[in-house]
């Protein structure tokens, strides 16, 4: 008998199956399509280097953990963390304050709005059980920072929409800060006081062939406990523990851990925990639409430089956010070329997701007028998600309590993914590292 399978090789699934396994545990990790991953996902095209995924990650300590315990620090590139961002707001692209000069001096608020967010201390904590991330900022920091700061965030990170969102679910480290310190300013002063050290390194993490570097490693180290092509068709518990049905066997094992996308979770558990899979099932998933556009360098003066641009939900605009991938890491496009990534779609536009790709092309070209290019860009790729991130909505606190409820109920099984603790890369791999006990 195994001691535990996981099903599903997503950056879940991979990096729980490679803790147990480093932990000693009998574990094999099943995946249905022919590589492991999951959306983390890089190409080369035509010298072009494309992630069709995430991006960039924070170097959490549990991530950059992970990284070291791979050998893989010589692969990692590191952008300056101070590379400026933007933000698209009354026709123009307004730099995001980094330090208190430029936050006096930014157009992004009013003097009211500046004022107000300076009282943000004074602020009294709500009583309501559950609130949106919009009505949070608009409350302890007003709405001006809710819409040109919050609102851009929520849609260009979460592709969601912050009046939507739980902000307990969203930023628990923010509810929390209010609930025990009554204001966000004490709490991240006692945070920083509180910190051991300073993190291991600072910046935006990827890798010199992309962020895929990371899941081909974990699965290299895996070896033959990862078996590719291999879809779990059923799901029975047993007195021993769990039976995985696959196409071609049967495997006994005493624990099993979940960590498919949400809507396949829910297929394997419909039949004995019914309350599960509806709250899986109900989990809104947005389609998302990645465009990697190129253009010759020389189309700018100067070049776009930083992180990129979000954009305050405007009539105008549709597009949720660029990327400016050829300035934040090396090699990412051909010499004389600019590189960037472009989302469109989300809750706020998710019929954007089936437009073609000369209508996808004219959007963007009217969206990107504010680069103020002098040639017309390159279409390198079009991917496109029919279900993207997931969305922690006002419901998902309770869907979530469904699932702690089905993990008491039925001991050894246990559903893991993006869906639950944080949708971030590093959130992902500080969740999955996280073995119970036993």
């Amino acid at each position: 008998m195994i001691d535990t399978v996981v099903v599903g090789a997503g950056l879940s699934g991979l990096t729980r199956a490679d803790a147990l396994a480093r932990s000693g545990q009998d574990v094999l990790l099943l995946e249905e399509s022919s590589r492991a991953g999951g959306v983390v996902s890089s190409e080369m095209r035509d010298g072009f280097l494309l992630e069709k995924g995430p991006n960039t990650v924070r170097p959490t300590p549990p991530l950059w953990q992970l990284v070291v315990g791979l050998d893989l620090e010589g692969e990692a590139l590191l952008a300056d963390p101070r590379e400026p961002r933007f933000i698209d707001f009354q026709g123009g692209l307004q730099p995001v304050p980094m330090s208190l000069k430029s936050f006096l001096s930014t157009p992004l608020l009013s003097w009211r709005g500046k004022l107000r967010l300076l009282a943000e201390f004074s602020v009294f904590p709500s009583r309501e059980r559950v609130e949106s991330v919009a009505s949070f900022f608009q409350r302890r920091l007003g709405p001006e920072v809710a819409e040109r700061f919050v609102e851009p965030f929520i849609s260009g990170v979460f592709a969601g929409d912050a009046w939507q969102l739980d902000i307990a679910e969203c930023f628990p480290k923010l509810a929390r800060w209010e609930r025990d310190f009554s204001s966000l300013t004490f709490g991240a002063l006692v945070e920083r006081l509180r910190a051991s050290g300073p993190p291991p390194v600072r910046g935006l993490l990827t890798f010199r062939d992309g962020l895929e570097t990371l899941p081909r490693a974990i699965a290299a180290r895996l070896g033959d406990r990862l078996r590719l092509g291999t879809r779990v068709e059923a799901l029975r518990s047993s007195q021993d523990g769990w039976t995985v049905c696959t196409a071609k066997e049967e495997i006994t094992t005493r624990r099993v851990v979940l960590a498919a996308p949400a809507r396949e979770a829910a297929l394997l558990v419909a039949s004995f925990a019914p309350d599960a899979a509806v709250a899986l099932k109900s989990i809104p998933h947005p389609p998302l639409v990645v465009l990697h556009l190129a253009w010759p360098i020389d189309a700018f003066s100067p070049p776009p430089r930083g992180f990129g641009h979000l954009v305050v939900p405007q009539p105008e605009r549709r597009i949720l956010g660029a990327i400016y991938s050829s300035s934040l890491f090396p090699d990412r496009a051909p010499s004389g070329r600019f590189l960037a990534t472009i989302f469109l779609g989300g809750t706020r536009d998710p019929a954007a997701v089936d437009l073609p790709g000369p209508e996808l092309a004219s959007i963007v070209e009217d969206d990107l007028a504010v680069l103020h290019s002098t040639s017309p860009f390159e279409i390198v790729r079009i991917t496109r998600y029919a279900r993207a991130l997931p969305q922690y909505d006002l419901e998902h606190g309770s869907r979530i309590e469904t699932l702690q409820r089905t993990e008491r109920d039925w001991p050894g099984l246990t559903f893991l993914g993006n869906y639950r603790g944080g949708v971030s890369v590093g959130d992902v791999v500080a969740n999955a590292m996280k073995l119970e006990p036993g």
